[in-house]
């Protein structure tokens, strides 16, 4: 049965879908604090009722009636991704949940264990009300406009539970030949002939996907491909891809931060490239190393809860390894004020790079290649990845456009450059060894990381001992 035709979910959700998706644009700063607080003091009863809150809330001596609004967020401890894994599945839910009414969906497990956790339908459909705010964002009407979604669609991944949950059955909002699914990891010559035949509106997909497709589209295999915006996600985009993928597409392209246990998007980039936090739904804090609260413009781990939804709470949870600049209430020309993520998303936290004197780059920040090929003006390089073998040992693999091989600059200037920028920023006790390589190799069902660090963790901080 269409859960859409159920009264129960049918009509909260079209209530919804008249007054959420401005929500964030339509209130002021009093009005949507006390809407953020009565919806914080809800999902803290309802955490009260999940043996992993009412264990931690416990040993900490907190009681519901001691929350009265996110001003007492801090009297709460942390969730982890080891809690979450830990008391998967009876832990996660309340005693009495039917499970029946509830969907499981799963990390990639990318930086360790997969977390797994409980979504209800109601919860997934507050995922569509914020693809709604997003259409109204970028000026597409999410009812009429042909989108093309590119993800990770394997059983227990949110992107096959959303399509299962939701997407298969929004025929009552919008036709379903508007919408189209595809694996990240087919063949890229298969996603281009279907997006050939489909003509879309929107593509959203991962970095390197639109990277790719844009090389080819350079190639003019992609003729009939001509988005109006593309939507990037999963991964941080550098400024050299975003410049890559805007040359051979020339229209606007937008980071969505989402997760699998947010259950939505936490934060978009408006077409000014402001990172709004969709604030009504998420609360975010930032952590210094020793998880002690930092204040707004210093850069740290993310801290997110959830505001809405049922089956798994996520309160206070530390496990999404990235890293984030916190900045308040910031007035945008695009119309929407709210929190905003200063610098965007500066990607996981644990792939980092550790350096002989003791410095420490999130993967982000150690990403140079891109600086390089933007300053130079040039395509020539396709793909590249920065990989620490050793804490003195850096390798860079460039992969060539063999079509643009001969044209100028030359290769041996541009190796050249980025030799001189990582020794830059490694100094002179680091070997740096800059390669062509073929190709840049995926994990399975993965994206290829920029930057990859083979030192353990316990060896670094050794290093910083």
């Amino acid at each position: 049965m269409n859960p859409f035709l159920n009264p129960f979910n049918s009509l909260p959700f079209l209530k919804d879908y008249l007054t959420v998706p401005m929500r964030l644009k339509n209130y002021d700063y009093n009005r949507m604090k006390k809407y953020r607080d009565k919806a914080f003091r809800t999902v803290i009863r309802y955490a009260f009722t999940v043996p992993l809150y009412q264990k931690k809330y416990a040993a900490a001596g907190i009681t519901a009636e001691d929350i009265n609004g996110l001003q007492d967020i801090t009297k709460l401890p942390f969730i982890t991704k080891k809690d979450i894994v830990g008391h998967y599945p009876d832990g996660i839910l309340p005693v009495q949940y039917e499970r029946k009414n509830a969907y499981v969906a799963s990390t990639s497990g990318s930086t360790g264990k997969p977390v797994t956790v409980y979504v209800d339908f109601p919860t997934l459909a507050q995922g569509l009300l914020l693809s709604v705010r997003q259409g109204r964002t970028y000026q597409y009407n999410v009812r009429t406009a042909k989108i093309a979604s590119i993800g990770t669609f394997h059983q227990g991944r949110i992107d096959r539970v959303y399509d299962d949950a939701i997407v298969n059955h929004t025929q009552l909002f919008r036709k379903s030949e508007n919408y189209i699914s595809m694996n990240a990891f087919d063949p890229i010559k298969e996603i281009i002939k279907k997006l050939n035949e489909f003509h879309p509106d929107i593509i959203y997909t991962y970095p390197i996907i639109l990277q790719h497709l844009a090389y080819f589209k350079k190639k003019g295999y992609c003729d009939a491909i001509n988005p109006k915006i593309l939507q990037v996600g999963g991964y941080s985009m550098d400024q050299y891809t975003r410049d890559y993928i805007h040359n051979a597409f020339e229209c606007p392209i937008v980071n969505l931060y989402q997760s699998v246990e947010a259950c939505g998007t936490i934060a978009y980039e408006c077409l000014n490239g402001t990172w709004h936090i969709n604030t009504d739904f998420y609360h975010v804090e930032v952590i210094d190393e020793k998880n002690n609260i930092i204040s707004p413009g210093e850069r740290g781990h993310i801290v997110v809860t959830r505001l809405f939804g049922k089956g798994t709470p996520i309160i206070r949870y530390t496990g999404m390894d990235d890293w984030i600049t916190l900045a308040e209430e910031y007035e945008c020309s695009c119309g929407y004020t709210t929190p905003i993520f200063k610098n965007g998303v500066e990607g996981r936290v644990s792939a980092r790079v550790i350096l002989p004197d003791g410095r420490v780059y999130p993967a982000a920040s150690f990403e140079l290649v891109s600086l390089v090929l933007t300053e130079l003006k040039t395509y020539k390089i396709t793909n590249f990845q920065t990989i620490q073998n050793k804490i003195d040992d850096i390798e860079i693999h460039l992969v060539v456009d063999n079509d643009l091989r001969d044209t100028d600059p030359p290769l041996d200037f541009i190796f050249k450059k980025v030799y001189e920028k990582y020794r830059e920023k490694c100094g002179p006790a680091v070997k740096i060894t800059v390669k062509e390589v073929k190709e840049i190799k995926s994990p399975q069902n993965k994206p290829a990381p920029l930057v990859i660090s083979m030192i353990n963790l316990e060896d670094g901080y050794k290093i910083l001992e």
